[in-house]
């Protein structure tokens, strides 16, 4: 196996099929900046559209199995900087309530900053004034970027990888050393982005439908591209695929190529002129011409919420598939006071992975993980430590995993116990039992041959020359063997400064 993110043995496969994805941010760029977000799609947490309806409820804490991992009850107090708060965060609400009750006797204090690089930044400025946080999210400790900046504790004087509670992740972990030392410590694997569609619109369509064709493994460029032919021939107004520069990555990744891979030595290698990668850009500039890609006629980004009201003219938006799920049934059905939610119904909106490359050895895919990083300078490095068991005991109990697809499949009634909606039933998502069950398989490494593309792991200006090119593709028509050759040079010259 070669040691790159091309990773995941069977020996990851339970820790993938437990547990539920925390979101994150994404953040609605400029009109014609692109995306940043490192390592794959952030996202932004479920929230709703009215303030008080993050009022408190009388949901149930789960108990979690203490065999691996017995928290001592003196946590105390973690100072986390972050771009949203973990505690209303959908996917994050009951790990952070464990975590604060007596078992572990933790208290989460948030303090808010920007995403991207201004993450790094305000990161940097705290621990410079020696008022570091305890923990941050992993999107700030990126592989390679500011791991080699000396902002992060080495994390392996207090989590052993090779512990019953971590060895699962083990390979995923040992995949981001740097130098010998382990800075992140990611829990959970995510996914990364998917093909989102409406189950209506294609029936409406009579369109093939692309989850039974994924499950015959007829699921390929080529059937993904007829069905966006046959879509948009219907009507010149239709759409079959909206991507920005990140989304783009998401189709190179199936060849089994990323833009960019860092190794643990400190090896970085640059695939811009990779056939393969030249091969998947050639695909796509070939739907471009079959007139099938958005060309911001909705927007310079879609969101998960502006697709769910243009479904029926868009086909498919590449996003991080729960996020999107989420998002766009909420759009639908959580409109502003409870009196309006829709309750106890499944939504039309369905997903799958990108398609596979039948000239690639493997069925490959963008993927990614969620976990915390500890700043240097942190006071209170005990505290984070329990707080990231406590998110890997959640992970990987199995009574909890159980109840945790009960929950998104039947979610149980939950009452608001405060605010001006006291009394008053809460807003779930129904997550049909198709999307729920495909959705942890999408994390499962006997299915897929999972890449991570490291091009997100430096900072803004980087991308923007990988950004610049895969845009100028995806928008404007023009070649990615010309744009490419004139940017290689570039994208070199910054890599070097990293290179040991």
């Amino acid at each position: 196996m070669k040691q790159s993110k091309r990773i995941l043995s069977c020996a990851v496969i339970t820790a993938l099929l437990l547990g539920i994805t925390a979101c994150e941010q994404e953040t609605d760029p400029d009109s014609g900046s692109s995306v940043f977000v490192p390592a794959t799609a952030a996202t932004t947490p479920a929230t709703t559209v009215d303030p008080d309806e993050n009022a408190a409820t009388d949901m149930e804490i789960k108990d979690l199995d203490t065999s691996l991992y017995t928290p001592d009850g003196n946590a105390g107090t973690v100072q986390y900087l972050g771009y949203y708060d973990i505690h209303s965060d959908q996917k994050g609400t009951e790990q952070c309530l464990i975590f604060e009750s007596e078992q572990y006797g933790g208290k989460i204090e948030f303090s808010t900053c920007p995403s991207g690089d201004g993450y790094v930044e305000r990161l940097s400025t705290l621990i410079a004034a020696d008022e570091s946080p305890d923990i941050v999210v992993q999107d700030v400790c990126r592989f390679p970027g500011t791991v080699s900046r000396n902002m992060f504790e080495p994390l392996d004087d207090y989590i052993d990888i090779y512990s019953p509670l971590w060895e699962d992740m083990s390979e995923v972990i040992e995949s981001f050393a740097y130098k010998g030392k382990h800075y992140k410590v990611p829990h959970r694997i995510t996914t990364s982005f998917a093909l989102n569609y409406s189950k209506k619109t294609i029936e409406e369509n009579n369109l093939p439908d692309p989850y039974e064709l994924y499950m015959n493994g007829e699921w390929t460029w080529d059937a993904w591209r007829s069905m966006m032919q046959q879509f948009c021939d219907r009507d010149e107004g239709n759409m079959g695929f909206f991507a920005t520069d990140t989304i783009l990555t998401a189709l190179i990744s199936t060849t089994g190529v990323a833009l960019v891979d860092a190794q643990p030595d400190g090896t970085i290698v640059c695939n811009i002129s990779d056939p393969n990668v030249t091969r998947a850009m050639s695909f796509y500039e070939t739907l471009c011409r079959d007139g099938v890609m958005n060309g911001k006629e909705l927007s310079d980004w879609v969101s998960p919420q502006l697709f769910a009201t243009n479904c029926d003219k868009l086909l498919f938006l590449g996003m991080e598939p729960e996020w999107t799920y989420t998002a766009a049934t909420q759009e639908i059905q959580n409109k502003t006071g409870v009196e309006n939610d829709v309750f106890d119904t499944v939504s039309d909106f369905a997903f799958v992975p990108f398609p596979r490359d039948v000239e690639a050895d493997k069925y490959y895919q963008a993927y990614d993980v969620f976990g915390f990083a500890i700043p240097k300078g942190a006071k209170n490095i005990k505290g984070a430590v329990d707080m990231m068991n406590c998110f890997r005991v959640y992970e990987i109990d199995a009574q909890v995993a159980a109840q945790v697809r009960e929950d998104h499949v039947n979610p149980a009634t939950i009452y608001y116990t405060e605010g001006k909606y006291a009394g008053s039933r809460r807003w779930q998502i129904k997550w049909g039992e198709q999307e729920y069950d495909l959705w942890q398989e999408m994390r499962d490494g006997s299915k897929f041959e999972f890449l991570t593309e490291d091009g997100f792991g430096f900072n803004q200006t980087f991308w923007d020359n990988f950004g610049t090119v895969l845009n100028a593709v995806a928008f404007d028509g023009e070649s990615w063997t010309q744009r490419s050759t004139e940017i290689a040079p570039l994208i070199e010259a910054n890599l070097d400064e990293y290179r040991s």
